[in-house]
């Protein structure tokens, strides 16, 4: 059975978590509202509370396709993504999830979904490309445990929220008064502000703990560890020389960092060390 009892619990766990953690945010908008306005700032906190919730479940799950300019994989498919999503979705218990393609060298992998039947795994060209079957079978089949736990909804909640953070920052940073006399060396007062609250929100989400329970459900579906761990090892080589520029606040989504290690994304790294994952599923480093 495929981690039936455990899994179950997993998921249980997930969705109280990003539920309370919805209903902690919205309060915490309408609690600082009306600490700085009164019944005026209470009301314009409804508000916020009320756009940031239906921005992440109408638009948060679909942004990071629109982004990368990932098409829908209909039609003709050479590579058997269909039959192979469709076989591990099923062993899984889920609905299969929509297919999407986008176009870079890089090998790469997310998903997304708020719910089973309304979640997508997205896949690079490179990774069709450079990856063997069974590397390429491993990738998928992660994709579709993180959709089976959940996780997606946890991790695609805390992106746009922490997301809707650093918009803001940018936005007031735009129009930081002594930016305007400035054409370089522009000052980032809100950015610098803002971005630790945009990180403490992606990690009131996510954990070290999610990736290695994910690794392990997925070498449950697929039966055996080295071909994850060959795959997770060419997804961090590859990230590392081609990283890809995604938004900000996304990178948790993907099975390893697709940024690489570079001084503008350090304070938003989410995964755990590649070493960590590679001994956990082999017992050794590097392969």
């Amino acid at each position: 059975m495929f981690a039936e009892v455990k899994s179950s619990l997993d998921l249980t766990s997930v969705t109280i978590k990003v539920w309370l953690f919805i209903v902690v945010t919205a309060m915490l908008h309408l609690f600082t509202g009306y600490e700085i306005a009164g019944r005026l700032g209470l009301f314009i906190g409804f508000l916020m509370a009320l756009a940031l919730n239906i921005l992440v479940f109408f638009f948060g799950q679909t942004q990071l396709i629109g982004k990368m300019q990932a098409r829908r994989l209909e039609g003709q498919d050479g590579w058997g993504l269909n039959e192979l999503v469709a076989s591990y979705a099923n062993r899984a218990g889920v609905p299969t999830p929509a297919i999407y393609l986008m176009e870079h060298e890089t090998p790469s992998a997310f998903a997304i979904g708020h719910t089973w039947r309304k979640s997508a795994i997205c896949v690079s060209s490179g990774l069709l490309e450079k990856f063997t079957p069974e590397e390429l079978a491993a990738v998928i089949a992660h994709q579709v445990c993180h959709i089976r736990r959940l996780d997606t909804f946890a991790f695609g909640v805390s992106s746009t929220i922490a997301n809707s953070f650093t918009g803001l920052a940018q936005t007031l940073d735009l129009f930081w008064p002594v930016n305007w006399f400035r054409k370089t060396h522009k000052q980032r007062p809100f950015m610098t502000l803002l971005s630790p609250l945009a990180w403490m929100v992606i990690r009131l989400s996510v954990s070290d703990k999610n990736y290695y329970q994910n690794d392990d459900l997925a070498v449950s579906l697929i039966g055996e560890r080295s071909a994850l761990a060959s795959a997770l090892w060419k997804l961090e080589s590859y990230a590392q020389t081609g990283p890809l520029e995604i938004p900000p606040c996304t990178s948790h989504l993907f099975v390893v960092n697709p940024e690489g290690l570079k001084e503008t994304n350090w304070f938003f790294l989410t995964h755990p060390k590649m070493e960590s994952r590679l001994r956990r599923l082999v017992g050794y480093y590097p392969l």
